[in-house]
C-alpha cells in the first residue's frame, strides 16, 4: 500500500500526541513520588546513624583487645620500614 503524505503526518502526529500525553502524566505523577519517597529517606537516614554509632562502639571496644593482642604475639603479618 502506498500511504500519502496526509496520512504520515496523520500517523505522526498521533504519534506526537502519544508522546505529550505521556510526559503530561508523568509531569503530574512525579512530584507525588519525590514527596513520598522523603519519609523514607528520612527513615534511612536516622538507620545509617544509628548503624554508625553501634560500629563506633563496637570499634572502641575491639581497638584495646587488638593492641593487647599484638603486644602479647606480635604484630600479625611484618610491617616493612618507611621507603
Amino acid at each position: 500500500m502506498n500511504m500519502g503524505m496526509g496520512e504520515g503526518f496523520a500517523a505522526l502526529g498521533l504519534v506526537w500526541m502519544l508522546f505529550v500525553g505521556l510526559l503530561a502524566i508523568l509531569w503530574v505523577l512525579v512530584p507525588f513520588a519525590i514527596f513520598g519517597i522523603k519519609p523514607l529517606l528520612r527513615e534511612l537516614i536516622r538507620e545509617q546513624k544509628a548503624t554508625q554509632a553501634l560500629l563506633t562502639t563496637i570499634s572502641q571496644q575491639v581497638y584495646p583487645l587488638s593492641v593487647e593482642a599484638s603486644k602479647q604475639h606480635g604484630p600479625a603479618f611484618e610491617t616493612l620500614p618507611p621507603a
